[in-house]
């Protein structure tokens, strides 16, 4: 996947718990299924935090993608806002 740029996608669900946290690209992508410690397929803050942490590395080296799957409830868009708000992109762009 390396030697031809190809960006293996990260899944974040209970159900994958073997998943490789490896970049293969200079960009990644990160789906969210749901999360783990939060309720009802919420994500908790704790949890979201420690992805806005490995996101924030990544950055340094490249673009990342995160996509918040739609759950039952509807808790991927403030999910999405709260990761947003965490990595200060409150507006959907990088602040310069």
């Amino acid at each position: 996947m390396r030697a031809h740029d190809v960006a293996l996608v990260i899944p974040d669900s209970p159900k994958y718990p073997f998943r490789e946290l490896e970049l293969t690209a200079d960009w990644a992508f990160i789906r969210f299924h749901h999360g783990s410690r939060g309720r009802r397929g919420n994500y908790s803050d704790s949890e979201l935090e420690e992805w806005a942490g490995r996101i924030e590395a990544w950055r340094e080296r490249g673009d990342v993608y995160a996509y918040f799957n739609n759950d039952w409830e509807g808790f991927a868009v403030a999910n999405g806002r709260l990761l947003q708000r965490r990595l200060g992109l409150e507006s959907g762009y990088p602040r310069h």
